[in-house]
Formats: C-alpha cells, sequence, structure tokens
C-alpha cells in the first residue's frame, strides 16, 4: 500500500536523526551505547539484506515480496513497540517506572490504535495485525506507569 509506504518514511528518518542524535549521550553509559550500536547495525544489515534478497529474486512476484516485507516490518514493529517492556521485571520489583516514559507510550497507543483502525478499514493484516499487537504492549506499558509511578525521572 503506496499510503503506507509514504507516511512512514518520515519516521524513519526521523528515527535514524534520533539515534544519530543520542549517541553521544550514551557515551557516558557504555553498555547502553554498545547496545544501541548493535541494534543500528543489525537492523541496517537485516534491512540491506532482505532488499537484496528481494531484488535478486527475480523469480518471485510482487505479490510474494509484498509477502515477506510485510512479515519483516511486522516484526520490527513488534520488536519496537514492545522494547520498553525489555524493563518489565525492573519495574515491577522496585515499583518504579521511571524507565518507561510516559509521553511516548501515550503516543504509541495513539498511534497503533489509528493505525488499526486503518488496517481493519482497508482489510491489510500487515498494518492491522502488528498494530493490534503494539497497542497492547502500549496499554501494558501505560498500566505500570498507573501501577507503579516514576520515582524519580531519568535523564540521559
Amino acid at each position: 500500500n503506496a499510503n503506507v509506504a509514504l507516511s512512514n518514511i518520515g519516521g524513519c528518518v526521523a528515527s535514524i536523526g534520533y539515534v544519530v542524535g543520542i549517541l553521544p549521550l550514551l557515551s557516558k553509559n557504555k553498555e547502553q551505547l554498545r547496545m544501541t550500536q548493535k541494534v543500528l547495525l543489525g537492523g541496517t544489515t537485516a534491512v540491506l539484506s532482505l532488499w537484496t534478497f528481494l531484488g535478486l529474486s527475480s523469480s518471485m512476484t510482487a505479490s510474494q515480496m509484498a509477502h515477506y516485507l510485510g512479515l519483516f516490518a511486522s516484526g520490527l514493529f513488534i520488536f519496537l513497540a514492545g522494547s520498553p517492556l525489555s524493563t518489565i521485571s525492573k519495574v515491577v520489583h522496585s515499583k518504579d517506572s521511571s524507565s518507561i516514559l510516559g509521553t511516548l507510550t501515550a503516543a504509541q497507543v495513539i498511534n497503533t490504535c489509528l493505525w488499526s483502525f486503518y488496517g481493519l478499514a482497508v482489510k491489510d493484516r500487515f498494518v492491522w495485525g502488528p498494530n493490534v499487537i503494539g497497542l497492547v504492549l502500549g496499554l501494558i506499558q501505560l498500566t505500570l506507569k498507573i501501577l507503579f509511578p516514576a520515582r524519580s525521572v531519568i535523564s540521559l
């Protein structure tokens, strides 16, 4: 769907710009810097590998290419939407949700809700599927923010 692709280009560019912008701020936390670098390198490698595979597979139909791209994008989005939950055990044990950004989580819930409705309206499982999962993950994060209010604000 060209509308979905075009509307996400700006978000992709902004995300990469964000990562590039915060990398210098992570230099104090070497472990977090290394993890960010690995994710950025791994993600770029995965994207380039997929596009190379699809570009060189002349026997593949457009429908098959769309299917693989849809699976990849869905998996990547689910990983992204659930990444703040990597600290869930820390949040529950410390009863402090300061590691989850409330405004970002609220934006995720609103965004995934809207995309879920759009995906259902156009009957595109690669749009509504990952967004419904992202909505549930966002609601879990908001629930944690409500149950365990942040004791302090984390600054990078």
